[in-house]
């Protein structure tokens, strides 16, 4: 697909979906933002783990280890 139709599809859909929240009600608005904070958080949470997880496999693989040989 053409990335600039994609792209405006994306920004259709955002203004579609914050002309929804402007004609909700105060206390359904208030609700709907705390749950997108937490939605939000709890997604960076998980960005950050799987990219400390990343990290910490690549830095497993740098290690070297000692060997002991035995000649005789």
């Amino acid at each position: 697909m053409n990335k600039e139709f994609i792209k405006k599809m994306i920004k259709a859909e955002t203004l579609k979906y914050e002309a929804i929240k402007e004609i909700l009600p105060e206390k359904v608005r208030k609700r709907v933002d705390d749950i997108e904070k937490e939605a939000f958080s709890l997604i960076k949470d998980i960005a950050i783990y799987m990219i400390q997880e990343e990290k910490d496999e690549k830095e497993e693989k740098k290690t070297t280890k000692k060997v002991e040989v035995d000649f005789s």
